[in-house]
């Protein structure tokens, strides 16, 4: 359903993207790409009070010599009050399968065509994932590859993995409030079992999140990490792993 992320965030030489060669920061190029979503009617999410709570909605309108984009109110009242005190909003949004994320200010109450709506500054920057660096596959379900987060402020935590790259991994939060895994968040003492290719002690960065409902119905949070200085001996051993896992989904298919 949704997702989210943190512009300008750090990279390293292992990280899966270099986000300064997706960043829109011409404000002629940034309202020109609002407009385009507005437009098309794409539906956008917007993650406020600190990404615990979010809206679907839609980009009504986007006003380049005022500065400022809004986008249409929420059906639940308590989640549209956490937005308007929030001081951070994150919007994302996959026009034409291209991943589209901005950050804004706090929003404010505003009256469109007779309906109340929400309105910001147009963000200073947009980031526009047009494609993906590395290969990534899909773990396993019934023999799960799990991550253990022994720095997780609560107690240490084991998370299901739902795909996996050279670059990163998406990862399945128990519940929807679980806390903690926002947006820019890193945590160093994490470790995957490679099976049958050993342990892999990694630091990992939240990148986004996505909230999705799955096929019995239930909504669900996947987050995806990005690798944090990844050595080379780490990456070949994820990169056999990857290749198993493809060896095996191959044989399936045959």
């Amino acid at each position: 359903m949704s997702e989210e992320h943190r512009p300008g965030a750090s990279g390293s030489a292992s990280s899966p993207l270099d986000l300064a060669k997706y960043t829109l920061t011409s404000t002629v190029e940034i309202v020109h790409h609002l407009k385009t979503i507005a437009a098309q009617g794409h539906m956008v999410t917007v993650f406020s009070n600190r990404g615990k709570t979010f809206i679907l909605t839609r980009l009504l309108a986007v006003d380049g010599k005022a500065g400022t984009l809004t986008f249409d109110w929420g059906s639940d009242e308590d989640t549209n009050t956490h937005l308007l005190a929030s001081e951070r909003n994150v919007f994302v949004c996959s026009p034409e399968g291209v991943k589209t994320q901005f950050i804004t200010g706090q929003a404010r109450k505003v009256d469109y065509e007779g309906q109340p709506a929400f309105q910001v500054d147009i963000p200073v920057q947009i980031i526009k994932l047009q494609r993906r660096e590395f290969f990534r596959i899909r773990t396993p379900v019934g023999n799960p590859l799990l991550c253990h987060f022994g720095d997780y402020p609560e107690e240490a935590l084991d998370l299901q993995t739902f795909d996996i790259s050279l670059g990163g991994l998406s990862l399945w939060l128990p519940e929807l409030n679980t806390p903690g895994f926002e947006i820019g968040q890193c945590y160093y003492d994490c470790a995957l079992e490679l099976k049958p290719f050993g342990i892999l002690r990694v630091a990992l960065e939240v990148r986004h999140r996505l909230p999705v409902q799955l096929r019995n119905g239930v909504d669900a949070v996947r987050i995806g990490c990005t690798f944090i200085n990844l050595p080379t001996a780490m990456e070949s051993q994820i990169q056999r792993y990857i290749g198993q896992l493809e060896r095996e989904r191959r044989a399936l298919v045959r």
